[in-house]
């Protein structure tokens, strides 16, 4: 495979420069956003209810707009999974985040707008990636494959036409750019099977042949397919399957109960945890 890190990084050095400049003006970008936020929802049903359209300022927003839990925000966004627009945000929103749970046994789902999946987490993950690569110039993990482990879109609501709910994993699996295809796996059918069952062992066989030199995932579930990689091989480490690895970017809960497990599995003077 073409090694496209040289190309990648002078790309991945301006994204991390541009974000470090925005740093620098802090307070005035998030004022900026607040206002291009209210802008766009001023004629939604939530913006109407709360007046965006007449607030001019943080201040303004933060004394006339109260804060508001899930539980009051819940109607709104099973109106939008049914399908009726303009209600949190301008048109239609077609995915939904699903949560594992809250305290009254109800599942959270989170509207997820394209901006918000461009402009976020989208963006967010960029960054993390340019950061590494601005702080490990010796890194080269476009040279092979990033293992993404993601989620399904499972879940027990009767959805209309084109609206998916499922993790936010999935979603991003599901509407990420192509361009990305070419540096990771599993292929997208496998990443979004909903069967753990059927998955894992579709993960592994996906994973050992391929030259995998990062990873991306929650810890706990990846540990789980880290062991079954070990146990298909015979190997000790995950390295002696994948000698180029260098480094494991996780999220969505806290990396320090699972660092031991993984020092256990890893060559550690080649093996780096980027949250």
């Amino acid at each position: 495979m073409f090694d496209f890190t040289g190309i990648s990084r002078a790309y991945m050095e301006r994204v991390f420069e541009a974000e470090i400049r925005a740093e620098e003006h802090l307070e005035a970008g998030q004022r900026k956003l607040l206002g291009s936020l209210l802008h766009a929802g001023a004629r939604t049903e939530f913006g109407i209810d709360k007046g965006f359209a007449n607030l001019r300022s943080y201040e303004e927003f933060a004394e006339k707009v109260p804060q508001t839990d899930y539980f009051m925000l819940r109607p709104y966004v099973m109106e939008m999974i049914g399908g009726k627009r303009d209600v949190l945000w301008p048109g239609r929103t077609r995915n939904f985040a699903q949560s594992s749970g809250t305290s009254d046994g109800k599942s959270k789902y989170i509207p997820l707008t394209q901006r918000s999946l461009k402009k976020g987490h989208y963006a967010g993950a960029a960054f993390s990636v340019a950061s590494y690569l601005h702080y490990h110039r010796d890194s080269h993990i476009f040279g092979g494959k990033n293992f993404i482990l993601g989620g399904s879109f499972a879940n027990e609501l009767q959805l209309p036409a084109g609206v998916k709910v499922g993790d936010l994993s999935a979603t991003l699996i599901n509407n990420i750019n192509p361009v990305a295809n070419l540096f990771r796996i599993p292929s997208k059918q496998i990443a979004l099977m909903e069967r753990w069952e059927d998955k894992l062992p579709a993960l592994v066989e996906a994973s050992i042949g391929a030259d995998v030199r990062s990873l991306s995932g929650v810890p706990s579930w990846f540990l789980t397919v880290l062991r079954e990689v070990l146990n298909r091989t015979g190997a000790s480490s995950v390295h002696d399957v994948w000698p180029n690895l260098e480094v494991f970017f996780h999220g969505g809960i806290a990396f320090g109960p699972y660092r031991r497990q993984y020092e256990a599995i890893t060559d550690n003077s080649r093996m780096r945890y980027w949250e």
